[in-house]
C-alpha cells in the first residue's frame, strides 16, 4: 500500500467514525462566531493521457481540507477567513494556505464593501468552487473553470464593491466589482504553463534549461452582473476579468523575463433550477498574450462553452451529464495553425462528455463517481504529458467529501 492509499483508508475510517457524532452544520460558540469546514479525498484514473496528476497509473493526489471561521460583529460588519489545504497532482502538496479572508461591511442592500483576500465572481460557480457539496461533479467544466488557472482566478488581495438592486416585480440584480493582486505559487498551473513555454523556446534556441522561475502578478480587476428575473429558479449573468503577470527566471547564468497578459475573460451564464433538476449553460471567450525572451507570442482568442443537466433520481441520488467544449483559437477550431508549426492539430480543442452519479449519504457526507470521454488535448495537457499526448482518452474519478 503506497502512502496515498494509506491516507485514503485513514480518511474513510475517519468518516465512518464521524457518522457516530451528533449531526451539526458548524460549531457555534455564540451568536457572533462559527467555525465549520470540509474535507475530501478522491481517486482519478485515466487512459492514454495524464490529467492534472499521474493519473495513467491511478492517483490519490486529489484531496482538500478547508476550515472556515466567520464572525458577525454587528448587523453591518462580518469578518471571515478560510484556510485551505489541497493536493492536485503537483499543485498544492497539502500546504495550508489562506484561501480567502475578508472584512465585509454592508452599508445598504445596494452597497457593500469587502477588503482583504476577496473571492472573484467569474461565471456562476467560481466563488463556490471549493465547496464540493455545491457542485454535482468532482471538477467544474474545464472550458470555464480550468483547474490550471485556479490560482489566478480564485481570489485576490484587494477589495470589492457589491450590492443588490431590486426592481420590484421585474426581479433584482446582484453586482460586484473588484481590484487586487494574486499571490502565485511556483507549482500553480499558470506558472508551470509559462515555464513549459519558456523551456520549449530555450531548447529551440539551443540554450540551457530554465531555473529559478518566479511569478509576480501586477494586477487583476473585473466584475459581474447577475440578474434574477421574476421566473423562480432562473439566473442570467455576465462577468469580466483581466490581469497581468510578470515572470523572471534564469537560463544558465543569464537572467530572463516573460509576461502574461490576460486581456479579457468574458463569461455569459444561464442557470434554471427546479426542486428535482437543474440546467446550466455558460459561454466564454478569452484573449491572452504572452511575451518571452523578447518575443511576442499571441495566443489568439479562445472559446469555451458547456451544457450541464442534473436530475434527482431520488432524495439521495442525482444523475448529471455535461458536454464541455474548448477551442484554443476560435478562429482556428481545426488546429491548422498548430500543424504549420509542427504540432498536433488536436492541441487546439478539448471536447468532453461526462456523466456522474452523486450519492448524498446524509446532509454531511457525499460520494461522487464520474466518467468522462475526451476528444482533444487543449488546456495545457502537454504539461502533464511531456512525452506526448493522445487525441482520444478518458478518465474516471471517485470522490468523497465530508462537511462539519
Amino acid at each position: 500500500m503506497n502512502r496515498y492509499q494509506g491516507v485514503f483508508c485513514i480518511f474513510l475510517s475517519g468518516l465512518i467514525f464521524l457518522q457516530t457524532i451528533t449531526p451539526c452544520q458548524a460549531y457555534n460558540f455564540n451568536e457572533q462566531l462559527s467555525i465549520n469546514g470540509f474535507l475530501s479525498q478522491g481517486y482519478i484514473k485515466s487512459s492514454h493521457n495524464n490529467f492534472l496528476s499521474n493519473s495513467l497509473d491511478g492517483s490519490f493526489q486529489l484531496n482538500e481540507f478547508g476550515l472556515t471561521v466567520n464572525s458577525v460583529v454587528n448587523d453591518n460588519l462580518r469578518l471571515g477567513l478560510q484556510l485551505l489545504s489541497r493536493d492536485v497532482g503537483e499543485e498544492g502538496n497539502n500546504d495550508v494556505l489562506l484561501d480567502w479572508a475578508v472584512a465585509d461591511y454592508r452599508f445598504q442592500d445596494w452597497l457593500g464593501l469587502r477588503l482583504g483576500k476577496v473571492k472573484l465572481p467569474i461565471g456562476l460557480y467560481n466563488q463556490s468552487r471549493d465547496t464540493d457539496f455545491l457542485r454535482p461533479m468532482a471538477f467544474l467544466p474545464q472550458s470555464i473553470y480550468d483547474e490550471n488557472k485556479r490560482s489566478l482566478l480564485v481570489a485576490a488581495m484587494g477589495g470589492s464593491i457589491y450590492g443588490n438592486l431590486s426592481f420590484g416585480n421585474r426581479g433584482n440584480l446582484d453586482y460586484q466589482t473588484y481590484y487586487g493582486k494574486i499571490d502565485f505559487r511556483e507549482d500553480s498551473g499558470q506558472s508551470r504553463g509559462m515555464e513549459y513555454l519558456v523551456n520549449t523556446m530555450t531548447r529551440q534556441r539551443g540554450l540551457g534549461p530554465v531555473s529559478d522561475f518566479e511569478a509576480d502578478n501586477r494586477y487583476v480587476y473585473g466584475g459581474s452582473l447577475l440578474y434574477s428575473p421574476p421566473l423562480d429558479g432562473l439566473r442570467l449573468g455576465v462577468s469580466y476579468f483581466t490581469g497581468q503577470t510578470d515572470f523572471a527566471f534564469k537560463v544558465g547564468t543569464k537572467d530572463g523575463a516573460a509576461r502574461g497578459t490576460n486581456k479579457d475573460l468574458v463569461v455569459l451564464s444561464l442557470e434554471y433550477a427546479q426542486p428535482d433538476w437543474k440546467f446550466a449553460v455558460e459561454y466564454s471567450e478569452f484573449t491572452s498574450d504572452r511575451e518571452a525572451l523578447g518575443r511576442d507570442i499571441p495566443d489568439g482568442r479562445s472559446q469555451g462553452a458547456y451544457v450541464q443537466l442534473c436530475y434527482h433520481l431520488s432524495e439521495p441520488l442525482a444523475l448529471s451529464a455535461v458536454y464541455d467544449v474548448f477551442y484554443a483559437d476560435k478562429n482556428d477550431p481545426d488546429g491548422n495553425n498548430l500543424v504549420t508549426h509542427g504540432q498536433p492539430d488536436f492541441l487546439g480543442w478539448r471536447k468532453d462528455f461526462g456523466v456522474v452519479l452523486r450519492w448524498d449519504i446524509n446532509n454531511r457526507w457525499i460520494i461522487k463517481a464520474e466518467q468522462h470521454w475526451v476528444d482533444g488535448a487543449a488546456l495545457q495537457m502537454p504539461i502533464f504529458n511531456p512525452q506526448g499526448v493522445e487525441r482520444l482518452w478518458n478518465y474516471f474519478a471517485l470522490k468523497t467529501s465530508f462537511n462539519f
